[in-house]
């Protein structure tokens, strides 16, 4: 009994760490060689950008290399998507008419979804940076550091 007390506050531990770690934005870089960058966003300095990939490995990238930005805050078009889709079926369920419910889990759900995803990306927040040389970063930097964890 102690030991199965010991495991389950061990992993209620090692779950309660690993649940503060969930990143907010994403990021993605292109260079002007085209070479390009994933990841989400850790820190913004003057000469550079640093970013922590799925792997868990960082990247620093010089700002002379970068020519393109595009951050985007992760985890909000997924759930309105499934609370449209989610709206529509109990709309389904509730509908007395059998053609009706077919219709609407069937046509309406792919429709729902579609809203959803569409309503979830107009309320993400999203910046994009074009055409950057290293020059425009000590300008933006105050702007990118709205979007880093380390502030």
């Amino acid at each position: 009994m102690k030991f199965l007390l010991t495991l389950s506050l061990c992993l209620i531990i090692c779950f309660t760490v690993s649940a503060q770690k969930k990143w907010k934005y994403k990021i993605k870089i292109f260079e002007h060689s085209g070479k390009r960058h994933r990841g989400f966003f850790y820190a913004a300095e003057d000469t550079q950008l640093i970013l922590v990939k799925s792997n868990g490995d960082t990247s620093k990238l010089s700002a002379e290399k970068i020519s393109r930005l595009y951050i985007h805050r992760r985890g909000i078009v997924a759930p309105i998507a499934i609370a449209s889709a989610l709206v529509l079926f109990a709309f389904a369920i509730e509908s007395p008419d059998t053609l009706e419910s077919f219709v609407l889990i069937f046509v309406g759900i792919p429709i729902g979804v579609s809203l959803g995803l569409l309503t979830g990306e107009l309320f993400a927040n999203k910046r994009f940076y074009k055409k950057l040389e290293a020059k425009d970063f000590p300008l933006i930097k105050t702007d990118l550091q709205k979007y880093t964890e380390l502030k």
